[in-house]
């Protein structure tokens, strides 16, 4: 008799929260569709496609922004 249920490190540490989708992306960000486009092309934001529709890991998306941070205070956003 075959388990379904899955164990293991990869399916205990992402759950439907740790996903968003483009929309969302778009909107925390205020990106528009086509900066989200190019940084899936370039690399910049890994991505997941599940039948055309695209998540992203929140984790990633914080990633972007520490990584980018640059910490100075006064200067104009």
């Amino acid at each position: 008799m075959a388990d379904s249920k899955h164990t293991g490190s990869h399916h205990d540490r992402n759950d439907w929260s740790d996903w968003i989708d483009a929309q969302d992306v778009m909107q925390k960000l205020h990106i528009s569709l086509r900066t989200l486009q190019t940084w899936r092309t370039n690399g910049i934001l890994p991505y997941s496609r599940i039948r055309g529709k695209l998540y992203y890991r929140k984790s990633d998306i914080l990633f972007l922004l520490e990584e980018n941070y640059n910490g100075k205070k006064g200067e104009p956003v």
